[in-house]
């Protein structure tokens, strides 16, 4: 399979940005996405610096197959690549790509007949410390462990709403669109759902 990157290497250290007397510059997403769109390549390697990882992460709460969610990651990064102009534009390329890759997963998910979750274990197992997420900023240190044994109570569905809103800030629009839902009321409901079950398990 062709690579998105020279030299089929997936080390990001091989993709220099140009230099700009070590001026670190800070560009929105839209400028970014659309610098990219327009042919640059320092813009496509911030895009796939910064979001290969977490497209990778994203991909293991969803199955557990590897090779599955490496190969869906790359397809994505080729695919815009050579489809750069015709793309439409974004304001938030992280959310973008998540659903690029949750799309792409669902498809050869179903292609293939396997299933989310490969590994017999529930999706999205996610864990909070302290410092990670405070309810009301009221949680303890002694606390987080109470809340790690109530979210692994939570249905799939639930951790994955507090997985959008809480580690990557996604907001009720976005996080409708990911489930596919028809309102934005039912992402917040949702939300508001997991939180309410989370803060009974803490009283």
């Amino acid at each position: 399979m062709n690579e998105p990157y020279p030299n089929n290497n997936r080390s990001v250290k091989n993709f220099p940005f140009e230099n700009h007397s070590n001026e670190k510059l800070r560009v929105s997403d839209a400028y970014l996405w659309q610098q990219f769109k327009e042919g640059s390549e320092t813009a496509f390697i911030k895009i796939y610096n910064e979001n290969f990882s977490l497209l990778l992460n994203y991909g293991y709460q969803l199955t557990g197959n590897q090779e599955l969610i490496e190969d869906c990651v790359q397809d994505i990064f080729i695919y815009l690549r050579q489809r750069r102009k015709s793309l439409g534009s974004t304001d938030c390329i992280k959310f973008y790509l998540m659903k690029c890759m949750k799309r792409k997963l669902i498809k050869e998910i179903k292609k293939s007949k396997i299933s989310f979750s490969l590994e017999s274990q529930e999706g999205f197992s996610i864990t909070f410390s302290h410092e990670d997420f405070l309810i009301d900023q009221q949680i303890e240190l002694e606390k987080s462990e109470k809340l790690n044994v109530a979210l692994s109570l939570l249905s799939e569905k639930k951790r994955e709403a507090i997985y959008y809103f809480y580690f990557q800030n996604l907001n009720y629009s976005q996080i409708s669109e990911l489930f596919g839902f028809s309102h934005i009321k039912s992402a917040r409901n949702l939300v508001y759902k997991a939180l309410s079950t989370l803060k009974n398990a803490m009283e």
